[in-house]
């Protein structure tokens, strides 16, 4: 089994996560120890040829990365043991996200709400702060409003953990788009495997214009998406809101948060009202920015 390994830019990290959402259980995944030390993509292939084949493809999505990689040969040991290392349980409140792997062996409390992934190295296990941050504003709201109650709506769904996690938590409506079928596809697996019903989460091919005619105003709109699309779609997404509600805005790196910010608090007083709030958040390199609509 051979190992790729490719240092990388911190602003490539969350396109190359947007574009492996749509590899599911490929042979991808990025890595990063904490703030300060750097981001690699890694990979895990059966042979060097495919290895360079894989790299080489990636180039032509991704044409900043170097032209080589560290390879590393690894001995008895499988790719999903590898990348098993990297990925661990979360949780924020009532909310658990654990390998599936760990089903039975990890303890969860009897009351947790949990979500079980496994998406081999794709992007969509949770294990990105700028997911965390969206899951943490949901709870936050969550608590102070009746679940059966709100409706949520995951734009740019990906795998579907953010939706997903929403409707276990007894969301009264929940939905999720995304502009690749094959995340939309991913998402309704994953609803499969964690035994939720067909209705408890709905998912739709859309881009940011078309998705919100379909699923409508939520009180919670939660959108992980790199800051120059969010901002495009700014109108969009401000208009998405039921009064009341929350937009979470994240796929932010830190050093953007404060223009993102200006940005949707200038567009959501003018939709809103002046009684508009908002406040950002940052978890190591990345940031959210979330938007409070009045009453």
């Amino acid at each position: 089994m051979i190992e790729l390994k490719c240092p990388i830019h911190e602003d490539m990290v969350q396109p190359l996560e947007d574009h492996f959402c749509e590899l599911t259980r490929s042979s991808w995944m990025l890595f990063h120890e904490g703030p300060g030390k750097p981001h690699f993509v890694m990979g895990y292939f059966e042979t060097k040829a495919e290895a360079d084949e894989a790299w080489a493809d990636l180039r032509k999505a991704f044409k900043k990365l170097p032209d080589t990689y560290e390879s590393t040969t690894l001995a008895d040991k499988d790719w999903k043991e590898a990348y098993k290392e990297h990925l661990k349980p979360w949780d924020h409140g009532r909310l658990h996200w654990v390998p599936a792997w760990m089903r039975g062996k990890h303890p969860v409390p009897a009351d947790a709400a949990v979500i079980w992934f496994d998406a081999g190295l794709a992007f969509g296990t949770g294990d990105h702060p700028t997911t965390r941050l969206c899951a943490i504003r949901m709870m936050d709201f969550l608590a102070t409003h009746p679940a059966a109650t709100v409706s949520m709506t995951d734009a740019g769904c990906g795998s579907g953990i953010l939706a997903l996690s929403a409707a276990r938590l007894g969301c009264g409506r929940v939905a999720g788009f995304d502009r690749d079928p094959e995340s939309v596809r991913v998402s309704i697996a994953n609803r499969v495997d964690n035994g939720l019903a067909e209705g408890s989460a709905v998912f739709h091919h859309a881009g940011l214009e078309e998705g919100f005619k379909l699923t409508g105003r939520a009180d919670v709109v939660l959108a992980n998406i790199i800051s120059d699309v969010l901002c495009i779609y700014a109108d969009n997404l401000v208009d998405s809101v039921n009064p009341g509600g929350v937009l979470a805005l994240s796929g932010i790196l830190a050093k953007e948060q404060a223009a993102v910010r200006e940005h949707f608090e200038a567009k959501a007083k003018a939709a809103w009202g002046e009684a508009t709030t908002t406040d950002g958040r940052v978890m190591g390199e990345w940031s959210d920015v979330a938007l409070f609509r009045p009453l």
